[in-house]
Protein backbone atom coordinates (compact mmCIF):
# COMPACT_ATOMS: atom_id res chain seq x y z
CA UNK A 1 0.00 0.00 0.00
CA UNK A 2 3.16 2.46 0.79
CA UNK A 3 4.67 1.65 -2.51
CA UNK A 4 1.27 3.02 -4.49
CA UNK A 5 0.79 5.89 -2.22
CA UNK A 6 4.22 6.77 -3.32
CA UNK A 7 3.58 6.70 -6.97
CA UNK A 8 0.18 8.52 -6.77
CA UNK A 9 2.18 11.26 -4.79
CA UNK A 10 4.60 10.85 -7.67
CA UNK A 11 1.89 11.58 -10.28
CA UNK A 12 0.29 14.36 -7.83
CA UNK A 13 3.39 16.01 -8.12
CA UNK A 14 3.89 16.19 -11.80
CA UNK A 15 0.34 16.55 -13.04
CA UNK A 16 -0.12 19.53 -10.40
CA UNK A 17 -1.38 22.96 -12.73
CA UNK A 18 -1.51 20.77 -15.82
CA UNK A 19 -4.47 19.63 -17.43
CA UNK A 20 -2.96 16.19 -18.98
CA UNK A 21 0.80 15.13 -18.42
CA UNK A 22 1.86 17.03 -21.57
CA UNK A 23 -0.29 19.27 -23.89
CA UNK A 24 -2.33 16.80 -25.30
CA UNK A 25 -3.06 13.39 -23.69
CA UNK A 26 -0.13 11.23 -24.26
CA UNK A 27 0.84 7.51 -23.08
CA UNK A 28 1.05 8.34 -19.43
CA UNK A 29 -2.33 10.06 -19.51
CA UNK A 30 -3.24 6.71 -21.46
CA UNK A 31 -1.67 4.20 -18.38
CA UNK A 32 -2.51 6.35 -15.96
CA UNK A 33 -6.02 7.10 -16.89
CA UNK A 34 -6.96 3.10 -16.87
CA UNK A 35 -5.34 2.39 -13.27
CA UNK A 36 -7.25 5.61 -12.05
CA UNK A 37 -10.71 4.49 -13.41
CA UNK A 38 -10.23 0.87 -11.75
CA UNK A 39 -9.11 2.12 -8.75
CA UNK A 40 -12.57 4.27 -8.13
CA UNK A 41 -14.37 1.30 -8.70
CA UNK A 42 -12.65 -0.49 -6.06
CA UNK A 43 -13.16 2.52 -3.69
CA UNK A 44 -16.68 2.29 -4.52
CA UNK A 45 -16.61 -1.04 -3.71
CA UNK A 46 -15.07 -0.52 -0.33
CA UNK A 47 -11.78 -2.62 -1.03
CA UNK A 48 -9.29 0.41 -0.83
CA UNK A 49 -9.20 4.56 -0.58
CA UNK A 50 -6.59 5.44 -2.28
CA UNK A 51 -7.16 8.34 -4.73
CA UNK A 52 -9.21 10.56 -2.35
CA UNK A 53 -9.26 14.15 -3.45
CA UNK A 54 -7.88 15.43 -0.50
CA UNK A 55 -4.70 14.00 -0.24
CA UNK A 56 -3.94 13.86 -4.35
CA UNK A 57 -6.64 16.92 -5.57
CA UNK A 58 -4.52 17.31 -8.85
CA UNK A 59 -4.90 13.99 -9.32
CA UNK A 60 -8.34 13.32 -8.25
CA UNK A 61 -9.25 16.53 -10.76
CA UNK A 62 -6.89 15.10 -13.61
CA UNK A 63 -8.63 11.71 -13.45
CA UNK A 64 -12.13 13.45 -13.37
CA UNK A 65 -11.32 15.20 -15.97
CA UNK A 66 -9.76 12.43 -18.37
CA UNK A 67 -12.42 9.80 -17.93
CA UNK A 68 -14.40 12.61 -19.90
CA UNK A 69 -12.65 13.44 -22.31
CA UNK A 70 -13.58 12.57 -25.56
CA UNK A 71 -12.79 9.63 -27.63
CA UNK A 72 -11.34 8.28 -23.67
CA UNK A 73 -14.89 8.27 -23.01
CA UNK A 74 -16.46 6.60 -25.59
CA UNK A 75 -13.67 4.02 -25.39
CA UNK A 76 -14.32 2.65 -21.69
CA UNK A 77 -16.25 0.24 -20.58
CA UNK A 78 -19.50 1.16 -18.78
CA UNK A 79 -18.80 1.43 -15.04
CA UNK A 80 -21.55 -1.06 -14.20
CA UNK A 81 -19.60 -3.13 -16.41
CA UNK A 82 -16.97 -2.82 -14.52
CA UNK A 83 -17.77 -2.69 -10.98
CA UNK A 84 -19.61 -6.44 -11.52
CA UNK A 85 -16.60 -7.58 -13.11
CA UNK A 86 -14.48 -6.65 -9.95
CA UNK A 87 -17.28 -7.90 -7.74
CA UNK A 88 -17.11 -11.15 -9.42
CA UNK A 89 -13.35 -11.38 -8.79
CA UNK A 90 -13.36 -10.13 -5.02
CA UNK A 91 -16.15 -12.42 -4.34
CA UNK A 92 -14.51 -15.41 -6.11
CA UNK A 93 -11.25 -15.11 -3.90
CA UNK A 94 -12.73 -14.55 -1.15
CA UNK A 95 -14.53 -18.07 -1.72
CA UNK A 96 -11.13 -19.58 -2.38
CA UNK A 97 -9.85 -17.77 0.74
CA UNK A 98 -13.04 -19.73 2.44
CA UNK A 99 -12.11 -23.03 1.23
CA UNK A 100 -9.13 -23.19 2.29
Amino acid sequence: MDVALESLAFLEKHIQGKKFFGEKIGYLDIVAGWISYWLNVLEELGEIELLNAERFPSLHEWSNSFIQTSPIKDCIPPREMVVEYFSFGINYVRSLASNE
